[in-house]
Formats: C-alpha cells, sequence, structure tokens
C-alpha cells in the first residue's frame, strides 16, 4: 500500500497522473494532492504536509507531469523494501557521488550517473536518458535523487524529513533530502520503473545558484560523498564536475556577480583544463552578439 503525494500547480496534469497511476501502479494506494497555486508553499513544506497525512506506510513524492509506462510499478516498489530492510529511499535518477563543486545531480561521469528518465518536451521531442553504470543491473547504489520521483518507507521520513527551515524555495530539496537519507541509509536507483518526464528540463537559473552555493556551503564538511563502490578519485571527479556544469551552466541566465560566486565556490582555479569554460560561462551573452 502506497501514499503518492503530488504538489500540484496544475490541474489537468494532476488529474492526468492520477488517472495513469491509477492504471499502472497495480496496489492499493492513495492520492494525496496539494495545490499549490494560490498561497504557494515551498516544496518541502507540501512534502511535509502531505507525509504527515499519509495512512499508508510507504510513501512516494513524485511530480504531476510524469506518466507511468510500466505495469505494477507499485508492487516493485513495495517489493525493494520487502527484501532489504536498510534500504531507505528509491528513485529513478540520481548519482553515485555528490561533489563539492555546486551543482545538480548529473555529473556527466558514466561510472556514477544513474538515470531512467524519457524526456518529452512541449514541441514533443523526445529526449531518453537512460545512463546505467553496470548495465542489465536492476537497481544501483547512489548518494543524491533527482526529485522528479522519490520514494521512503514514513519511519524515514519521519527521521530526516524535508527541510522546509533552511530550504523555502523549489530548489536542493530532492539532493538535500536524499543526500541526508544516504548517510543513515541505502538510497538506489531502479532501472525497472519507465516513466516518462512531461518536461523541458530544469530551471537553472540565479535562484537556483543562490540556493546551491548555500546549500553546498553548508554542507562543505561533507562533501565530497559517495557510494562504498566508487573508486576514490576525488580530484579527477572534481575537475570534471567543474567542466561539465560550466558547459551546463553557460546557457542559462545567471548575473555575472553570480557567476563569479560560483568560479569562487567551485575553487575553478585548481583546474587548468576548466579555464577555457571559465571565459564562455562568463562572457558567452559577448560572443553571442558578435
Amino acid at each position: 500500500m502506497i501514499s503518492v503525494i503530488i504538489c500540484s500547480i496544475n490541474n489537468d496534469l494532476a488529474q492526468q497522473v492520477q488517472k495513469n497511476i491509477a492504471d499502472t501502479i497495480g496496489v492499493v494506494w492513495e492520492s494525496i494532492i496539494i495545490e499549490n497555486t494560490l498561497s504557494p508553499k515551498s516544496l518541502t513544506e507540501v512534502y511535509n504536509v502531505g507525509a504527515s497525512k499519509a495512512q499508508y506506510d510507504v510513501l512516494l513524492f513524485v511530480h504531476e507531469d510524469v506518466l507511468f509506462q510500466t505495469k505494477n510499478w507499485g508492487a516493485k516498489l513495495l517489493d525493494y523494501f520487502e527484501k532489504d530492510n536498510s534500504l531507505g529511499l528509491i528513485g529513478i535518477a540520481g548519482s553515485k557521488y555528490k561533489s563539492s563543486v555546486p551543482s545538480g545531480w548529473f555529473s556527466g561521469i558514466k561510472a556514477l550517473d544513474c538515470c531512467n528518465i524519457l524526456h518529452v518536451d512541449s514541441n514533443d521531442q523526445k529526449l531518453p536518458m537512460y545512463f546505467n553504470p553496470v548495465p542489465e543491473s536492476p537497481t544501483q547504489d547512489v548518494v543524491v535523487l533527482d526529485g522528479v520521483l522519490l520514494c521512503c518507507k514514513k519511519n524515514v521520513w519521519q527521521q530526516v524529513k524535508f527541510d522546509e527551515i533552511f530550504l523555502k524555495g523549489f530548489h536542493l530539496y530532492d539532493i538535500d533530502f536524499s543526500f541526508r537519507v544516504a548517510q543513515k541509509f541505502k538510497v538506489i536507483v531502479s532501472f525497472e520503473i519507465d516513466l516518462i518526464h512531461l518536461t523541458e528540463g530544469g530551471n537553472f537559473g540565479d535562484e537556483w545558484v543562490n540556493n546551491t552555493l548555500l546549500w553546498h556551503s553548508k554542507k562543505q564538511s561533507s562533501l565530497p560523498y559517495y557510494t562504498k563502490d566508487v573508486s576514490l578519485q576525488k580530484s579527477k571527479f572534481e575537475s570534471v564536475f567543474v567542466r561539465n556544469w560550466l558547459i551546463r551552466l553557460k546557457q542559462e541566465n545567471i548575473s555575472f556577480s553570480n557567476k563569479i560566486c560560483w568560479l569562487y565556490k567551485s575553487k575553478t582555479w585548481r583546474y587548468i583544463t576548466a579555464w577555457p569554460f571559465v571565459v564562455l560561462f562568463l562572457f558567452i551573452r559577448y560572443f553571442k552578439t558578435k
């Protein structure tokens, strides 16, 4: 039995995903839809409120702009918990390594990233995101997850909860929650649950940068953090994180002052191979006007 908790800002999507879940979940479930448009609250607060209302022992926090493709996926989630008492949290996208570089979960390193999502944008363009460091493996241990789907036991949520005091908006809730769960329990990405995400991707602008810099400063003493099966190549991983996130962020609408802050917090000067990307990151708008 699963309590499905959704923060909704679009009634049509909320109704669509409820029908989709009813058709595919394959187990007894309840729907906890929290409308969040009239007096918007942080996602951390919405999820904590939803979890407090749940009557079942397994909690599923999921976005409303998704469609499940796998039949009986709810039974699969329950089976994971039944077979492994150390398991604390399940997702469908995440990483084995959380860098000290201010960044999201994605690293761009094949040995670290784990993901099974089909993105479909507003133009119906499909972008399969499937990364499995051990091909054919049904699950992989990770330390951070993407928030499109987060599934945990109620007792895990009661011990960790979403940090609505520190995280006031809609960023970092997933990385923070999964990171703190990973310090107490096992966290995995499942490759056995297929899901379509009806989105064009996240916003990594100034608000995201501000929240990310604050979170990494707060967690600095605990980073980098990684699973036991990761070979210790911290300096190599950190340099790749810097380069890949410079490439990712250069296309975002980020103020020059925040770019400087990000470069400083990332200690970019340590990585000579990243310097050309620093130039593009700082002056990409100038180059585009030429």
